[in-house]
């Protein structure tokens, strides 16, 4: 894995997450990389200023680095275009936050958590700077490759978004609290009609999000499939199902008693008219590639996170 430019995404209001991207992203330039930053960091180039010129420590040396190196402050989607390693210090939301401006290209995204979860953030902290120095080495680190979602929200003959999605898609009611009904359409053919407070659609990367709590299963991250998992159906035979994300899926509203919301990956939000149609397929263009620990596999984060299944797997 070849890497001269590197970006860092921070979370916001984070005052150690931003002092850790300082700390990596002062040696990496003076080690020689370009590093690239989003303007969303407000007073980062006075920082980074201070970090890069700093002679109190000498730059380590670490694989073939570039004979000259330089920091950038750039838009966010920007970043996609400029780099070839992404660094995300934060949580899953801020992870998701640049994932889903990865339309036309996809860049492996090293996830440290600073957050709470963390499941795509996945790196500790603390091991931050020995990763990030195995991946300069030259040291083929494992990428998963994560299929996404398209979503097309349409109004009449207009299209009021599309672009891809990580976790999930949510229809839910708004403010008042009443049930909502939902067509779902597969492939051009109608297969059901939810009655409920909502409908999500899941990858098998947002089954351990908000589709796990409204009692869809856990998938593996590498399959093939889309979880649809109602909210509080009104209906005792209204279960999740998994089908494959190779179908078209269509979603409808039948029944709008008020407000009805569409959430994708719980950033941006659409408020709904009855004339409205979401029609969601596999991303075709690309997958997301996360850079994972080699040392530890999907049930090892299960069980550091939720605490899933006997913790003495031995007995």
């Amino acid at each position: 894995m070849k890497v001269k430019n590197i970006g860092f995404v921070v979370k916001h209001h984070h005052p150690k997450a931003r002092g850790l991207a300082l700390e990596l992203a002062g040696d990496l330039v003076r080690r020689g990389y370009s590093v690239y930053f989003s303007t969303e960091s407000q007073g980062i180039e006075r920082d980074l200023e201070k970090k890069c010129t700093s002679k109190t420590s000498a730059p380590k040396t670490v694989g073939n680095s570039p004979k000259s190196g330089k920091f950038y402050v750039i838009p966010k989607p920007k970043l996609v275009e400029k780099t070839d390693l992404i660094v995300v210090l934060g949580g899953d939301g801020t992870l998701l936050s640049i994932a889903r401006l990865m339309r036309s290209r996809s860049v492996p995204i090293l996830g440290i958590n600073m957050g709470t979860l963390g499941f795509l953030t996945e790196t500790n902290h603390i091991d931050a700077s020995a990763t990030l120095d195995a991946i300069l080495s030259g040291k083929n680190p494992l990428i998963q490759e994560r299929a996404l979602l398209e979503v097309t929200l349409k109004r009449k003959n207009k299209i009021i978004f599309q672009g891809p999605v990580v976790n999930d898609v949510v229809i839910s009611k708004g403010a008042i609290a009443r049930i909502i009904g939902i067509r779902v359409s597969l492939n051009g053919k109608i297969i059901n009609n939810v009655r409920a407070d909502g409908l999500i659609l899941s990858t098998p990367t947002g089954s351990t999000a908000y589709s796990l709590a409204a009692g869809g299963p856990i998938l593996e991250p590498n399959l093939g499939a889309v979880i649809l998992a109602p909210i509080c159906p009104h209906s005792l035979t209204q279960r999740p199902i998994v089908i494959s994300d190779r179908n078209e899926i269509e979603l409808c509203l039948n029944h709008r008693p008020g407000q009805v919301v569409l959430t994708l990956d719980g950033q941006d939000v659409f408020e709904m008219n009855e004339e409205d149609r979401v029609i969601v397929k596999r991303f075709a263009k690309h997958s997301l590639q996360l850079i994972s620990n080699p040392d530890r596999d999907y049930f090892d984060l299960l069980r550091e996170k939720l605490n899933f299944g006997n913790k003495d797997i031995t007995a």
